[in-house]
């Protein structure tokens, strides 16, 4: 490639990008990469087990690393899973050190749901033990949850254009902007310098530390994920077919640099589909036009102009029914589900573990206030009921109290089933 063509392909992608993707793929053999995520997860049980799983696997051998893939592959192989290869397992230490990971993310999963309101399912029983208790709580709880809109338009068009690239015989690369902290660990004066010329020759102004320190880089999730996938790929495939040093590099920049270019270029486009979509909402006006007549008026105008034929006039009584609706709904007028970024849904969650959707908002105070407003109509209506039996319980004592004939009726029947 000459020069010029590959600093302009190299200008595509972010410098601390190229040099992850040259210490991930190109010295795969000698960097043990752990993630930390970077962004918010919904559990804690999930980060934790994420990073331990990855210090954990991390400590696996290449051989060992390779070995689990192959079994991993052959899994629904008859023939491979009746062979020696499949029948090997880890040493008992790296066994039982993924054991303890496990045992510790189910204790963590188990009471971070505990903790999370509205995760107990309704107990039909529950009014049964309730009912023996002092005082049951039937306060109602709060829950904002929040509706990424962005990342649902993503998802949507993602998955638009990989159907479609699909239906065509083609490829469409993985675009999800989602982001890690990346470790890399140098553990040997060869993996510290082959790192240091990785980072050289990318051009990133990063400082390798000393052999034995780690250091770390923030890059995009999915695309750190197939770069190493396609580099243990790569891996079996030199070692399987007898492939050269130099072929194998070859192979790893070709692969490695259209990985990275045709993510780039795909979660380009999916933004600027998520772009237009809001932009096509946000573009609606009340000026242009005052009734659903004056619309169909403008359609009939640009089928005459496009076509360029003449159109046949319309129907008066039809135009006069159409000049009575207004153009613009003021309801749907510029609805924030098609231009917010992010919206919040309000929910209520009762005693009993039953939801209720109070609406969904463009802030988190106006979800808040719809929450205040409800439960304060909860707890007026609670005490509305409260003083309504009291008042009830009243007049039936009072009626019980001026029937004395029933009185001494029921004197005279408990009496005689005390003989």
């Amino acid at each position: 490639m000459p020069a010029s063509a590959a600093a302009r392909r190299r200008s595509l992608v972010p410098a601390s990008l190229a040099a992850a993707a040259a210490l991930a793929a190109v010295s795969r053999t000698f960097v043990a990469p752990s993630a930390a995520p970077a962004g918010r997860s919904s559990r804690t049980a999930a980060r934790g087990f994420k990073e331990d799983f990855e210090a954990w696997r991390g400590s696996l051998t290449p051989e060992e690393s390779t070995m689990l893939k192959k079994q991993a592959a052959g899994e629904f192989n008859k023939k491979f899973r009746k062979s020696d290869e499949f029948k090997k397992d880890l040493p008992d230490e790296k066994v039982q050190s993924f054991s303890k990971i496990l045992g510790k993310f189910f204790e963590a999963e188990a009471d971070d749901y505990k903790k999370e309101p509205g995760s107990e399912a309704p107990d039909p029983d529950g009014l049964l033990f309730k009912g023996t208790e002092s005082k049951m709580d039937f306060r109602l709880k709060s829950r904002i949850v929040e509706i990424d809109r962005d990342a649902e338009r993503r998802y949507h068009f993602a998955a638009l254009r990989t159907t479609h690239a699909a239906y065509r015989g083609e490829f469409w690369p993985s675009s999800s902007p989602m982001k890690d902290v990346y470790y890399f660990q140098n553990n040997d004066t060869d993996s510290h310098d082959m790192l240091v010329k990785a980072v050289e020759n990318a051009g990133v102004p990063v400082e390798v530390p000393p052999v034995g320190e780690r250091f770390s880089l923030v890059l995009p999730r999915c695309l750190f994920q197939d770069i190493n996938e396609v580099g243990a790929n790569l891996i079996a495939w030199k070692e399987q077919f007898g492939v050269s040093d130099d072929d194998y590099k070859k192979a790893v920049e070709k692969v490695t640099t259209d990985l990275i270019l045709g993510y780039y270029k795909a979660r380009e486009t999916i933004e600027k589909d998520v772009t237009d979509m809001k932009n096509f909402f946000k573009s609606q006006s009340k000026d242009l036009y005052k009734t659903k007549a004056d619309v169909m008026k403008e359609i009939w105008r640009v089928f005459e102009e496009k076509s360029g034929k003449k159109m046949p006039p319309l129907d008066e009584e039809f135009l006069a029914d159409l000049e009575k609706i207004p153009a613009v709904d003021e309801i749907s007028f510029r609805h924030p589900w098609g231009i917010a970024d992010k919206l919040y849904k309000s929910e209520a969650i009762d005693a009993f573990g039953f939801k209720y959707l109070l609406g969904v908002f463009e802030t988190v105070p106006e979800a808040e206030a719809a929450f205040d407003s409800w439960n304060a109509e909860f707890d007026q209506a609670r005490a509305d009921m409260e003083n309504e039996l009291g008042q009830w319980s009243k007049q039936e004592q009072a009626r019980l109290d001026a029937d004395t004939a029933g009185q001494e009726a029921m004197k005279v029947v408990m009496e005689q089933g005390r003989a």
